[in-house]
């Protein structure tokens, strides 16, 4: 007759086998504190942030702006910037971390070591709230805030870049115009004041409806221009990057639990059917 392994027989079980249970647990309890006091201790730090609408900064489009803050695809482009590959070589040679991380310069794959590396300790997600946070993990937590606001600098300036250049381009088309039809003037200094003569012909000769049009729309390229050029952000920054004195890695506790429990439940199923495979042998 068939004898059913009962909820008794499993304590039986535990209690038989109680020493191996302790010296397996001891073991790895010990193990997994030596190895977590081993491990290198990480600092995070993090950077809250939303992206501006691009219309709100934009001196040709700020009137049109219904809101000051962008939409969905305004924050793709912040986070697939943050992880380009610009922002990672301009972070791993400002603070040299093929270096920092030990990696070998001389090992042909160094280049992708250590952007594995930065990436490995590099967080780039949108919370709940729709923000972004920019996090890094670092060994040392005033070095961890210091590359997160240099790498919201950075992005920063990457984002301004094409507004910068465009509003350049219309200013100097502009101006080659109108250096163009009056090529006798070489500068717009000096076609300036020659616009100012007093004379009955000369007005004539220079205030036509295109010269004022063309006038007006240098004179407007040339202001967005200055505007463009002075300090403005296309980021809202929630929460700059801080030195965070509490360690975010190793979780020793957490370490040491996790192994120590899971080394006991494998050994419980390694008993168990070490006895339910006796039994069954027993019974054949």
């Amino acid at each position: 007759m068939k004898k059913e392994f009962t909820f008794i027989d499993l304590i039986q079980l535990i209690l038989k086998k109680k020493l191996l249970f302790i010296y397996i647990g001891s073991s790895v309890f010990i193990i997994s504190l030596i190895i977590s006091l081993l491990l290198p201790v990480y600092y995070k730090s993090t950077c809250i942030l939303y992206p501006f609408n691009p219309e709100a900064y934009d001196p040709r489009n700020v009137d049109k702006a219904a809101t000051p803050y962008g939409t969905a695809f305004d924050g793709d482009r912040i986070m697939a910037l943050a992880e380009s590959r610009e922002i990672q070589k301009y972070i791993i040679d400002k603070y040299h971390l093929t270096k920092r991380y030990n990696i070998d310069t001389t090992d042909v794959m160094a280049d992708i070591k250590v952007r594995e590396k930065l990436l490995s300790n590099l967080t780039i997600s949108e919370n709940q709230f729709s923000a972004i946070e920019i996090s890094l993990l670092d060994t040392s937590p005033d070095t961890a805030a210091f590359i997160v606001n240099d790498m919201v600098a950075k992005i920063d300036d990457l984002n301004k870049k094409p507004l910068v250049e465009l509003s350049r381009k219309i200013f100097e088309s502009y101006e080659k115009v109108v250096l163009e039809k009056y090529n006798g003037i070489d500068s717009i200094q000096k076609l300036m004041r020659a616009l100012n003569v007093n004379s009955k012909e000369s007005r004539s000769d220079f205030f036509t409806l295109e010269t004022i049009k063309t006038i007006t729309d240098l004179n407007t390229a040339r202001k967005s221009l200055e505007l463009i050029k002075n300090d403005f952000s296309t980021l809202n920054i929630i929460q700059p990057a801080e030195p965070i004195a509490k360690k975010a890695y190793p979780k020793r506790l957490y370490i040491v639990l996790v192994s120590t429990i899971g080394a006991l439940f494998l050994t419980f199923l390694f008993v168990l059917m070490i006895e339910l495979y006796k039994r069954a042998t027993q019974l054949d």
